[in-house]
């Protein structure tokens, strides 16, 4: 199970709206405290926007394409969801909460799981049973708790017992305590949501070729799919001289390779703006239609 969620929420980021609304409010709260990633995802704004009419079918199959099928397999659909928020932390646990009608009903959840475990080559199959109060589903690698008839928590090993707390409105979830600051950053009515910490080791070889901007130590982003694709990022530093050398470091990189994107995509590269704003960089990118359609018709498989 873990495999396809970590897959769905690397696709959400670029390509999926986050959640609004009283059901993706609920979500986030489930989210324990270790989290050091979280997504929303708003379901019904994926499936109405141009972006996923045009470009559904081209996702990679290890990710969206294989979670709608996982849905199909129990006459479910991702038309029927509202929200899906996604927590992931460095030791490899998470939690996905998702909330739609009749997903949480324990004939539906049960064959969720099923078809899960099926796309990983399981051939045996789970039933409700009654942990602690709660109706859940283990499984191998975690559990899912059946969190009422309209939402289901999924949960790794680590962070089950956890997860089982917060439903019952014990501990606290990441966003009232080690993600509170972040949370209060984003956007959580915007087509997507998603904040991050950023490890040092994770940047890699990012350092060589922007060695200010590379010391960045929060992410916390939004992607608006209404007319197109506008991406707004906010990014941490430990001080505003950070921000600022940090800033002029990439406007002197889309300065430089920037005209190397063509006349087609030259909209694209105007629209980047790139600030400092005390100790936080904010950086905005965005592309029409028309833009994404001559984007792909530059890659394979992609165009046409």
């Amino acid at each position: 199970m873990k495999r396809i969620w970590t897959s769905t929420l690397a696709v959400s980021l670029f390509v999926l709206p986050a959640c609004k609304g009283g059901a993706s409010a609920d979500a986030v709260k489930l989210i324990p405290d270790g989290a050091e990633a979280i997504a929303g995802i708003n379901i019904q704004s994926v499936t109405g926007s141009d972006v996923w009419k045009t470009y559904s079918e081209k996702i990679p199959e290890e990710g969206l394409q294989e979670f709608e099928k996982t849905l199909e397999g129990c006459e479910l659909s991702m038309d029927g969801l509202d929200a899906i928020v996604i927590g992931l932390s460095q030791t490899q646990d998470y939690s996905v909460v998702i909330a739609g009608k009749g997903i949480g009903e324990p004939d539906n959840a049960t064959c969720l799981v099923n078809e899960m475990k099926k796309r990983n080559g399981e051939t045996d199959e789970v039933e409700v049973t009654k942990v602690d109060g709660h109706e859940v589903i283990e499984a191998s690698d975690g559990r899912m708790y059946l969190v009422n008839k309209n939402m289901v928590a999924l949960a790794s090993k680590g962070w089950q017992d956890e997860v089982g707390e917060l439903i019952d409105g014990k501990g606290t979830p990441a966003i009232e305590n080690s993600k509170k600051d972040l949370y209060k950053k984003a956007d959580h009515k915007a087509a997507v949501w998603f904040l991050a910490e950023v490890p040092s080791a994770m940047l890699g070889d990012a350092k060589e070729v922007a060695e200010k901007a590379s010391t960045v130590s929060s992410i916390v982003g939004k992607v608006d799919l209404s007319n197109g694709v506008a991406i707004d990022l906010i990014a941490g530093y430990a001080d505003g001289d950070s921000a600022t050398a940090a800033a002029t470091e990439l406007q002197a990189l889309v300065d430089q390779y920037g005209p190397l994107a063509g006349e087609e995509l030259g909209g694209v590269v105007k629209s980047v703006k790139i600030e400092a704003d005390g100790s936080d960089l904010n950086l905005a990118v965005s592309a029409s239609m028309s833009d994404l359609e001559t984007a792909a018709s530059l890659v394979p498989g992609m165009g046409g």
